[in-house]
């Protein structure tokens, strides 16, 4: 049964780190002439107000991307992390202060990104997360959305037309199998569609509970690969998420560099 919404923790540091390299791969990938096609295989809603009880509940919002609104004024630049917090601003209203509503979530960054001759397919197996994204993204047409589990249907809509693209693999992780089925659908995906850019998400948890080290290990030589880390406090034994990564197979050249340089800036600020 899922459980798992992304409501309660939308705009948390694995939101800033998922969606900052989400952002410059598009950008990279917009910036030549030929059409591709975004994949987003656990595409939540779309979209999350950080003012709603699910998010204030948890307050995961206000230790990672609200840390950074608030210091907006002093990040602000033109590079990946002044775009990242424009198109934050761009979906809230104008007089938005230091308190932000909504946020965009994956599938939102990716439709930003789209030009007329791009495609986005959009998958979430949720029976009420499915329905709010429908209605979010319904009006546009160079979208389609499917009610699916997105392992399958990563193999399933590969490859693509056109063959240009990116997928995002972004799972809760709520049930520990999904690692292994992460690192299997990557691995199939990329069988299928090697020269597509594959973005898999992964948690960075206590040492008891933490399967970052396998994730890397298992994808690790199938193909040009590149790890992207953003940790914010010490691994502890038990519990808590103390960081995220986001393994890139195919990655544009210098992606790394371009988000790590965004990220040592940052880091300071999300600390726990």
């Amino acid at each position: 049964m899922l459980s798992y919404r992304h409501a309660y923790h939308a705009g948390n540091h694995a939101d800033v780190l998922k969606h900052l390299t989400l952002l410059a791969i598009l950008q990279q990938m917009r910036s030549k002439d030929k059409a591709f096609v975004g994949i987003d295989t656990h595409s939540g809603n779309g979209f999350y107000n950080l003012s709603s009880d699910p998010a204030r509940k948890t307050g995961e919002a206000a230790q990672g991307f609200l840390r950074l609104w608030q210091q907006r004024t002093q990040l602000q630049g033109n590079d990946l992390l002044g775009d990242y917090l424009d198109m934050v601003a761009s979906v809230n209203p104008v007089d938005t202060g230091a308190t932000i509503g909504n946020y965009p979530g994956s599938p939102a960054i990716m439709q930003s990104q789209l030009r007329e001759e791009d495609r986005l397919v959009l998958m979430e197996l949720h029976s009420t997360e499915i329905e709010h994204l429908r209605d979010n993204f319904k009006r546009d047409p160079r979208i389609s959305i499917h009610h699916r589990d997105g392992f399958e249907g990563a193999i399933a809509l590969t490859p693509p037309t056109p063959r240009r693209g990116l997928l995002l693999m972004d799972p809760s992780y709520e049930n520990k199998a999904d690692y292994q089925q992460a690192i299997k659908a990557v691995q199939a995906v990329h069988r299928r569609w090697p020269t597509g850019i594959i973005a898999l998400w992964y948690p960075m948890l206590g040492q008891s509970r933490d399967f970052s080290g396998l994730v890397k290990q298992k994808l690790r030589g199938i193909a040009d690969g590149v790890s992207i880390e953003l940790t914010v406090a010490p691994q502890s034994d038990e519990f808590g998420m103390h960081g995220s990564g986001m393994y890139i197979i195919n990655p544009p050249w210098q992606l790394a560099e371009r988000v790590n340089a965004v990220l040592k800036k940052i880091q300071p600020l999300l600390q726990v």
